[in-house]
């Protein structure tokens, strides 16, 4: 449902009585729901403040993304019908999946309206039945958790009748009739306006809101709702601060509790329910309700996972067993455009710095709604200096230079919503997708190789899976024919060893037969080559030193690498299986790198237990 539908709908919503409404409403729903699990909750143990990312690696270390949405179907059959198919999970499962994210499972999506599978999936039979096929495979159930902001469904319509709690769910003000003179005005047919700047500096002189507001934004952040009669009898008029065009914020911090009470429900029915082993907070839920929702995930005996839109101070607050990464992901594009790897290895040496733990991050190699370059932990650091090659840069300037670069390699200043497969073809220069398929996909491989080969989490989508290019709206089928992909179905690919999948699942098995999830990241050398990334990891079992090399550019690079290490070890390339030349007493270690390639390899002393 658009955003500009939900109005209307919600106007309708709002003529029924909160009677009608009540039962409806998903805080009401989180009441039961607390209330049938209540005895066996209160067997388990308290939980542990400590991050279980270990656990949840041994869990599941390599996740799959299928958007609900975009499931394609055949004739009448439900999504989850499509889905569910012995052979897909199969596919999966051999490929090295070991954790699915069904996209949107619950009602209303990233807009919440209910807490229970959204019927447009199909039917809760369906779903045992698609759940149960999961785990006969091993392969565990990711799902989300409330976001920030719900739909304008029963909840909503029952705070603006100021009935019960519910007006403690959101970000709701009530505006006293001799101030309505500063509210806008709502247009025939709606149930609210935004609220001008202008207005809002007015209504903080008069202390319903607590901040000032810039007069440089061209919407505001709060709604003005039209006259709603409430349960009481009482003509109110309110203010609420939303999301996008009108969805309405949830308050963490009000004295009911309710928003938390709301997700701590839905989190429970989601792990005790649907089975789901690992749940995802968005990154706009404040940072006291992530810190409780982990707690309480982590009670449950499940996982949690947190997106962080800050710098590396909100990584090291991250109070969840995994933090997604989003750091990595614009030096990574910068890398692959601009064939210049010092941004990356500037993120992974203040990693290093900051004393975070790269296996505690969700390297997410999926689709991205907006140019992936905001370079978050310089927008939050604009005046710090970093070292950039010789140079100390502020943060805001060395933004605006990868900016620049970025730019002028592409051949312009607008970057539009893309896939990586669109990034690939553009830092490649080429624009004939079918004629040059070969070398975007050899480009999206190393990206796939860049994220796969280390330490934590690695995350891939049916988007990549199927290379699918910018523009591409279309439904998405693993098992069928799709047009504007530039890779086959899963039947196809598995019987091509050069497949994307096929490499795919070859990558994966090195990573699992040699717990490179686990590893720890040790150092961040210099190279020769500007194109060129080095990272050293020490496996966690064995105390071997491991190093993943990539080379972005698009000429040969040699690199020439010294560690005590290196010494009476032997090199061993772990995606061929053979040795590297290399002498045997030597600390020294010549690394040759092709255009575009990358190689990780496992540095073995000759004697050892």
């Amino acid at each position: 449902m658009s955003w500009k539908a939900a109005p209307f709908i919600f106007l309708s919503l709002s003529l029924f009585s909160h009677e009608a409404l009540e039962p409806g409403s998903m805080l009401f729903e989180a009441d039961q729901i607390a209330k049938k699990y209540q005895l066996e909750v209160a067997k388990t143990p308290p939980p542990t403040s400590i991050p279980q990312t270990q656990a949840c690696l041994e869990k599941a270390s390599v996740w799959f993304s299928i958007d609900l949405d975009r499931v394609a179907l055949c004739g009448e059959q439900t999504v989850f019908e499509s889905l569910n198919s012995e052979e897909l999970w199969d596919y999966l499962r051999e490929m090295g999946v070991r954790a699915v994210h069904l996209k949107g499972l619950k009602q209303g999506g990233a807009f919440r309206t209910g807490l229970g599978i959204d019927p447009r999936w199909g039917t809760e039979w369906e779903w045992k039945n698609l759940a149960s096929l999961a785990k006969r495979r091993g392969i565990a159930l990711i799902g989300d958790s409330i976001g920030p902001s719900t739909g304008l469904g029963a909840d909503f319509s029952l705070a603006l009748k100021n009935y019960g709690e519910y007006p403690g769910l959101y970000h709701l003000i009530e505006i006293q009739e001799e101030d309505w003179k500063f509210l806008p005005g709502i247009p025939t047919g709606q149930s609210m306006a935004n609220v001008p700047w202008l207005k809002l500096q007015e209504l903080h002189k008069r202390g319903y809101v607590p901040e000032q507001f810039s007069p440089y934004t061209k919407e505001s952040l709060w709604n003005a709702t039209a006259r709603i009669k409430g349960v009481d009898g009482h003509v109110r008029r309110w203010i609420f601060l939303k999301e996008n065009q009108c969805h309405p914020v949830v308050d963490w911090m009000d004295s009911s509790f309710a928003g938390v009470r709301l997700a701590s429900a839905d989190a429970l029915d989601s792990i005790y329910r649907l089975g789901e082993k690992i749940l995802l907070f968005d990154s706009k839920i404040s940072g006291n309700a992530k810190e409780t929702l982990s707690l309480w995930v982590r009670k449950l005996g499940a996982f949690s996972s947190q997106e962080i839109e800050g710098g590396i101070g909100d990584y090291k607050q991250a109070s969840a067993d995994l933090a997604v990464d989003s750091l990595t992901r614009p030096a990574l594009l910068h890398a692959l455009i601009a064939e210049d790897a010092e941004a990356l290895k500037l993120t992974y040496r203040l990693f290093l710095e900051e004393g975070i733990e790269t296996k505690r991050l969700v390297h997410v190699l999926q689709p991205f709604d907006r140019y992936a370059c905001d370079w978050a932990e310089f927008i939050c650091s604009p005046k710090k200096k970093f070292l950039y090659y010789d140079e100390q840069l502020t943060g805001e300037a060395l933004r605006h230079r990868l900016l620049s670069e970025d730019a002028a390699k592409l051949g312009g200043d607008h970057f539009p919503e893309c896939t990586w497969m669109g990034y690939c073809a553009a830092a490649l220069g080429i624009q004939d997708f079918e004629k040059h398929s070969e070398d975007i996909a050899e480009a999206h491989l190393l990206l796939a190789f860049f994220y796969a080969m280390q330490p934590g989490v690695f995350s891939f989508s049916v988007s990549d899976l199927l290379g699918v290019f910018p523009g591409q709206k279309k439904s998405l089928d693993l098992m069928g024919l799709n047009q504007g992909t530039l890779y086959s179905c899963l039947p196809n690919q598995f019987k091509n060893c050069r497949s994307f999948a096929l490499r795919m699942k070859q990558l994966l098995r090195v990573r699992a037969d040699q717990a490179l999830d686990s590893a720890d990241l040790i150092g961040v050398p210099k190279t020769n080559n500007r194109g060129v990334l080095i990272l050293v990891h020490r496996m966690r079992d064995t105390r071997f030193v491991q190093i993943l090399a990539i080379n972005f550019g698009r000429t040969s690079a040699k690199e020439r690498l010294d560690m005590p290490a290196f010494q009476n070890a032997t090199a061993i390339n772990l995606m061929t299986g053979h040795s590297e030349n290399k002498p045997l007493d030597s600390s020294s270690f010549i690394l040759d790198l092709p255009p575009l390639s990358g190689k990780v390899i496992l540095f073995q002393p000759k004697y050892y237990d």
